[in-house]
């Protein structure tokens, strides 16, 4: 697909250490996690370099907050696209306060692919659930969308979905579907809460990826709630693919 570099970050999570008693060296517990990060980097590199990649491993690895430094290495790499893992919903204070993966899609300035610890998917790109609200955001996603589609001959399912008091914009579901008559497209219509129903129609008609776009922090009810991004990465079983536009 035109990747050429893998820039490889473990960030030594200082978050982890708010609280805890006194008597920890700080200077010390990152050293050692650094060590231990190196090791493991160099194996993980020459994994990557087996499939004819180059690898570039950050080293030393930085020490902070997780969110933070996996942006601040996207922006010092000039990366096209951060891929990462994340175990799911699980602890309450990430259900409280977010994951990582959470928090990288929503301050992203680049497209971002979670990929959930359990995930079971053969060929990630194989079916593409495309979700689409109508809007020009949701748009701007198609290039990436018809990008993986056209290189790996892709089915796409262009999901929209109608929540309660909204009507059908049936033209303008018209012409996004004309802009990818050249692809193998089904196009699916739910209805109610959008991240419920995005991840019902992923489940019954078997899709291996989720595209959407996220317009990042926009709004109260956004920031007190989250968005239907939030939603979708945190709880999809399969790989999501978010952009902010």
């Amino acid at each position: 697909m035109g990747v050429k570099e893998v820039v490889v970050v473990r960030v030594i999570n200082l978050n982890r250490l708010v609280g805890v008693a006194g008597g920890i060296n700080i200077n010390d517990y990152i050293k050692k996690c650094q060590e231990e990060a190196e090791v493991k980097l160099k194996e993980i590199t020459k994994k990557i370099e087996s499939y004819g990649l180059k690898a570039n491993p950050v080293i030393p690895a930085p020490a902070g907050d997780p969110v933070n430094e996996i942006l601040k290495a996207a922006k010092q790499y000039n990366a096209d696209l951060i891929l990462m893992g994340s175990r799911g919903r699980g602890i309450i204070k990430e259900i409280l306060l977010g994951s990582v993966s959470e928090g990288v899609v929503r301050k992203a300035e680049i497209p971002v692919m979670v990929i959930k610890h359990k995930a079971k998917v053969e060929k990630i790109f194989n079916k593409i659930l495309y979700a689409h609200d109508l809007s020009e955001y949701a748009g701007r996603i198609m290039k990436y969308v018809k990008f993986v589609a056209e290189k790996l001959g892709s089915e796409i399912l262009l999901v929209h979905i109608i929540e309660k008091g909204e009507a059908l914009a049936k033209e303008k579901l018209e012409a996004i579907e004309a802009e990818l008559k050249d692809f193998k497209v089904k196009t699916i219509i739910g209805y109610g809460t959008p991240h419920k129903e995005i991840l019902r129609i992923a489940k019954e008609e078997n899709a291996t990826a989720i595209f959407m776009g996220s317009r990042g922090a926009g709004g109260i009810t956004e920031l007190l709630l989250g968005s239907t991004a939030d939603a979708v990465v945190r709880y999809s079983k399969i790989p999501v693919f978010v952009s902010r536009v």
